[in-house]
């Protein structure tokens, strides 16, 4: 490759030399110089032939013609400085888009767990006719462990935030309690130190594994971590090893900062009841399919739940038999929350990529038409149409990669926006999307799918190119307007389609977030500040813990600034719940679950806090103690789920519960509440005093009202306060209503913005489009306007014609579109609320809005022809 030129001067001297040998022999025998070197000439042949095949022997002509396309490309995109740079930033916005979803979707719904042989491992739920409802209870998953033979082993972990303490500060971490085989079935070895083993269940001593990232933020990625304790419910855990950066556990979205011995739970494991894991997870034996793991499984289950006190419904409903899941991808919360709006951004992504390749062919249209000349004389020359047709594709190839690289960087930016979004509220969903090689090839895919539909557009133009009319320039020029004016006005219409189809969406996820926000939650305190406290070792007991949080409230409240406070188990739309059986006089339910109702542990002052209105009766107060008669409100649901028309006000509610039954006298019914998110109806619920409590709350929320809303400038002396009661008392999720709020509404908030910028994005390039075609139709025209304008035409009447072009694009457009758009808001039908796919008015809205832009877009083509000088043209 290096020596090429150098070979084809060789070449060219040797021919030289071998001409002038001949010619000397010929005039030694007696020729004329001239008539030598003519005889020389045609005894060699076609000297340029045979230079041609020489040049062609050395080379892989293919190779040759790419290299000569792409630096001919090159120069070509050069010149036009304005075409290129407006075609980049179409193409670096259409693509940078599918990337930046796509590597969400990947994130999210693609990636398999960084684990030894992950297609091999299986999870193992409980499963009735309401669907998946998790995995049973450590007791069953230690029949499970001993009694089937399907599994080289099977491991059982449960996270949740612990509250640990190292060098004496507390300190909450996402944490887990894990099998000590939990890490060798997985095939994850350590980073640092070691990962558990089967013997670390005997907690002798007691160890933990702590991740990358917790070794890195909390000990400074300092070797000497391990060794080092960590305290967790009164007891010592040694730090024995750190887990690789890529393993964060088996839920994604919620990586793991530290693992210990399930032993840990003790006495707990042996009850049924006390302990629900979060997952169990098995590796099949080779040669075993699932089919036959799950039938073993789900034969030692079904004598477990033979034992079960649960009713038979629950168990019909929720607990009927055992499925084996796949795996490899980890537990699937997160793909269930975001799987279907991840895909539908995916379709909308897909459009907006679509827009701009139209775009873009109809830019390459019309400078087509500007180089029909260069064609002409190429094909004069001797060029076949399909070397300039590829030449045309590779230029179109190369002008979108070169779109292309900025649009990854576009791509990476977006979707550090949108991870720093799913990073709010309470419990942050941890999504880690980076460009991999599967992101950067499904880009480089698209970019070329991409590439290849504009391409084929303009090449499909010259190779009807007329040879002959086109080396005349008058003709060439009519005759090619005339070519390709249907084609570009159907690529115009089509983008105006798409541009209709995603506005639509857009204002359908739009008003889905608008009425979402806007929905009857029950309750206001939108600028409420909410904190969970978990206290310390010690308040086990019910009576101390209702003693503890009394002092936490009477010591708050003093603080200035605080305008109310209270104490409840948890919050509205908070994610936490729980709940029990009860017994009302004169109410048979039909199912158990009829039976159920959610309960919440609260103080006096709560339902003023947060806003929720009494209907009837009273509200709890300081007298509700635990000396007096057990009192509780219920919510209009409740009220009328259990006692129908009868007023409830002294009626009573019997808690069952094993070892006995509890009865607490209703005083109060109070309004409904939204309570896990804002699209589901209000559940029933019982609200207890927390003077008064059925459990022991070692984790409560503190609500307070502050006398600035929206400012947190009590928290320091709030936090002064609880730590001065007892300094083992610990304080996070630190948030206001309103955040939480936020938080509940991810989804929403992730497809009405996403959409709504595609949306605006599409609306733009199409409008882009449509002003490109009229402003070239007004230029190519600019003659036959002057002659109209010479015989009478008004400036007005041809401004008329030109909008009038524009509407009919724009009708066409919409006609087009429409069927489209219904077809689209009906299979995002199920995301939608507050509005339906066949609402009439947002039809009309996006049918307004097109065509008020489009008629900004006609406004200066149409003053540039109503200008036309008719003497010039």
């Amino acid at each position: 490759m290096w020596f090429r030129k150098r070979r084809d001067d060789d070449f060219q001297a040797e021919v030289h030399s071998h001409m002038r040998l001949e010619v000397d022999r010929l005039i030694a025998d007696g020729m004329s110089p001239m008539e030598a070197e003519a005889t020389a000439r045609r005894t060699f042949g076609n000297v340029t032939v045979v230079q041609e095949r020489f040049y062609e022997s050395q080379r892989s002509m293919w190779l040759d013609q790419l290299r000569q396309d792409l630096h001919f490309g090159f120069r070509s995109l050069l010149k036009a400085r304005g075409f290129t740079a407006a075609a980049t930033l179409t193409i670096a916005l259409g693509v940078g888009a599918n990337t930046a979803v796509f590597s969400l979707i990947d994130a999210v719904l693609l990636k398999t767990l960084p684990v030894q042989e992950p297609r091999q491992l299986l999870f193992l739920e409980m499963a009735g006719s309401a669907g998946t409802s998790g995995p049973p209870h450590y007791p069953c998953f230690s029949r499970l462990r001993t009694e089937t033979r399907s599994f080289t082993a099977l491991a059982a972990f449960s996270s949740d935030e612990l509250r640990l303490e190292i060098d004496g500060h507390p300190e909450q971490v996402m944490g887990q309690v894990a099998s000590g085989n939990y890490f060798e079935l997985l095939g994850v070895k350590p980073l640092l130190g070691r990962v558990m083993t089967p013997n670390d269940e005997r907690l002798d001593p007691p160890v933990a594994v702590i991740s990358e990232r917790y070794w890195r933020k909390r000990f400074g990625a300092d070797q000497a971590a391990i060794g080092k304790s960590v305290s967790f419910r009164k007891q010592s855990f040694v730090i024995v090893g750190v887990t690789p950066a890529e393993f964060q556990g088996l839920q994604p979205g919620s990586p793991v900062d530290i693992t210990v011995p399930i032993t840990t739970e003790g006495a707990l494991l042996a009850d049924s009841g006390a302990i629900w894991m979060h997952g169990i997870v098995g590796r099949l034996k080779p040669g075993i399919s699932s089919t036959q793991a799950q039938a073993e499984a789900d034969v030692v289950f079904r004598s477990f739940m033979g034992t079960s006190r649960f009713p038979q419904d629950i168990i019909a409903k929720h607990f009927h038999h055992l499925e084996a899941l796949p795996a490899d991808r980890g537990m699937d919360v997160l793909r269930r929350r975001f799987s279907q709006p991840l895909y539908a951004l995916m379709s909308v992504a897909g459009l907006v990529l679509l827009l701009a390749t139209a775009n873009i062919a109809n830019l390459l249209l019309s400078r087509g038409i500007n180089r029909g000349h260069e064609f002409s004389i190429r094909l004069a020359a001797g060029a076949s149409r399909a070397r300039i047709i590829r030449q045309l594709l590779t230029e179109t190839l190369l002008l979108f990669c070169l779109g292309a690289l900025p649009g990854v960087l576009f791509a990476n930016w977006g979707v550090g926006l949108i991870e720093a979004l799913f990073r709010e509220g309470r419990r942050p969903v941890q999504v880690e999307a980076s460009l991999n090689w599967r992101v950067l090839l499904f880009s480089l895919v698209v970019t070329l799918a991409a590439g290849l539909i504009a391409g084929l557009v303009s090449a499909w133009r010259a190779f009807r190119a007329d040879l002959g009319g086109a080396m005349k320039d008058g003709q060439a020029r009519t005759g090619e307007s005339r070519a390709t004016g249907a084609l570009t006005q159907a690529l115009v219409t089509f983008q105006v389609a798409l541009s209709f189809v995603l506005l639509v969406g857009a204002l359908l996820f739009t008003q889905t977030l608008s009425s979402l926000r806007s929905v009857d939650r029950g309750f206001r305190g939108e600028d409420v500040l909410t904190m969970s406290i978990q206290s310390p070792d010690g308040y086990s007991d019910a009576g101390k813990a209702a003693a503890l949080w009394a002092r936490v409230l009477e010591d708050v409240r003093r603080v200035p600034g605080v305008k109310r406070a209270a104490i409840s188990a948890y919050t509205p739309l908070s994610g936490r719940d729980s709940g029990a059986m009860v017994r009302v006089r004169g109410y048979v339910p039909s199912t158990s679950e009829d039976a159920t109702v959610h309960t919440n542990q609260v103080s006096e002052g709560y339902f003023e806090a947060l806003g929720i209105p009494l209907v009837r009766g009273r509200l709890l107060t300081e007298s509700d103690t635990g000396e007096t008669n057990r009192v509780a409100l219920v919510n209009t649901s409740a009220a009328r789920k259990f006692f129908g028309e009868r007023d409830p006000i002294g009626e009573s509610l019997e808690f069952t519960r094993k070892g006995g039954a509890t009865s607490y006298r209703i005083v109060g019914v109070v309004g409904d509440t939204k309570h896990m998110n804002l699209r589901d109806p209000a559940p029933r619920f019982a609200f207890i005093p927390i003077r008064q409590p059925r459990d022991s709350d070692r984790r409560v929320t503190l609500v307070l009202a502050s006398n600035s809303p929206g400012e947190d400038r009590a928290l320091p002396d709030v936090q002064k306060a609880v730590a001065a009661i007892d300094t083992g008392l610990f304080i996070s999720d630190v948030i206001t209503i309103r955040s939480q709020i936020d938080s509940t509404l991810l989804t929403e908030r992730l497809l009405s913005g996403l959409a709504s910028a595609f949306g605006l994005l599409a609306m733009t390039l199409g409008m882009v489009g449509l002003y490109g075609v009229l402003s070239y139709r007004v230029g190519r025209q600019r003659r036959s306007i002057g002659i109209r304008m010479a015989l009478g035409a008004s400036p007005s009447s041809v401004a008329m014609a030109i909008l009038r072009q524009s509407a009919i694009v724009i009708a066409l457009g919409v006609l087009a579109g429409l069927p489209l758009a219904i077809v689209a808001a009906r299979i995002a039908d199920s995301m939608l609320f507050g509005v339906t796919a066949n609402e009439p008015l947002t039809y009309f809205k996006c049918v307004g809005l097109l065509g008020l832009v489009g008629l900004v877009s006609a406004y200066l083509p149409a003053r540039r022809a109503a200008a036309v000088e008719p003497v010039e043209a």
